[in-house]
């Protein structure tokens, strides 16, 4: 059954009818990122997307995160795909039913590790906009450009971040640790191949669209955008990975076709490799 890696954005917004039927007829894969997401959001959003799940054992395959994988193909020296063999949970489980009728509350080892995931995604949001703000190191052309001609420049580095894998492979390799995969080894069948170029994606539109500079007023706004636009990345390296991604927002929604051209819609918001 072909795989497809669900985001907030699909539980949250799609009717539950839909969200049935894509579960039923894919192996439908929960990231950690999302759950732990679903866990930190408001109880209101939380109950709706946890509601919305097939009421029975096993909804959705658990997949760890995006760094557990980079960490079994560097101890393994070989691609993690496909996502399903890394599954959580191999048996029958069941989300707590107080997830889908609002009445849940975390204990208190729960809240120590919510509350330890929310400082890990803070953090990884600032070293994203670090990232940010020094990728016109790899493509200078950027900081040197008027505004009006910055998002068509954007656009075609973007395109070229898509299609240019030697150019994926090379950033990586300049700062690969020692153990890790050969650049040359790795290819799009590789978590840290799309971790490295899916960053990149994401860092130029949002060089593109701050020009390469925090605002000087940068209040809690912007970093709650910045850390969705974080999070969205984790969803676009999977969705790639497992050929499919069910989404109702429109950045990881544009990166993965870019990045998957041979996808295309199955159902409002699901999207996969085209058959035939």
């Amino acid at each position: 059954m072909e795989e497809i890696v669900l985001d907030k954005s699909y539980l949250d917004g799609a009717p539950a009818a839909e969200v049935a039927k894509m579960c039923d007829g894919y192996t439908a894969l929960m990231p950690q990122e999302l759950f732990f997401e679903m866990m930190t959001t408001c109880p209101e959003s939380q109950r709706r997307c946890f509601a919305k799940l097939p009421n029975r054992d096993s909804p959705v395959a658990l997949i760890p995160p995006v760094g557990v994988l980079v960490d079994f193909e560097r101890q393994n020296q070989r691609p993690c795909v496909p996502l399903s063999r890394h599954r959580v949970a191999w048996g029958r489980y069941a989300f707590n039913r107080r997830l889908r009728d609002g009445s849940f509350v975390p204990s208190v080892e729960d809240g120590r590790v919510l509350a330890g995931w929310q400082s890990q995604v803070e953090a990884d949001t600032k070293t994203f906009m670090t990232t940010c703000l020094s990728v016109a190191d790899v493509f200078p052309d950027l900081s040197r450009l008027h505004q009006t001609e910055l998002a068509a420049a954007v656009e075609k580095v973007r395109q070229r971040i898509a299609v240019d894998h030697d150019l994926v492979r090379t950033i990586y390799g300049a700062g690969a640790p020692p153990d890790a995969p050969p650049a040359d080894q790795i290819d799009t069948r590789w978590a840290v191949f799309r971790y490295y170029q899916c960053r990149l994606l994401a860092a130029v539109r949002m060089f593109g669209r701050y020009r390469g500079a925090i605002p000087e007023v940068a209040g809690s706004g912007f970093w709650r955008r910045a850390e969705h636009s974080m999070q969205d990345i984790y969803y676009v390296i999977l969705g790639s990975l497992a050929g499919g991604l069910a989404t109702l927002d429109k950045e990881p929604r544009d990166d993965f076709l870019l990045l998957c051209p041979n996808s295309a819609p199955r159902s409002p918001g699901v999207f996969a490799r085209a058959k035939g």
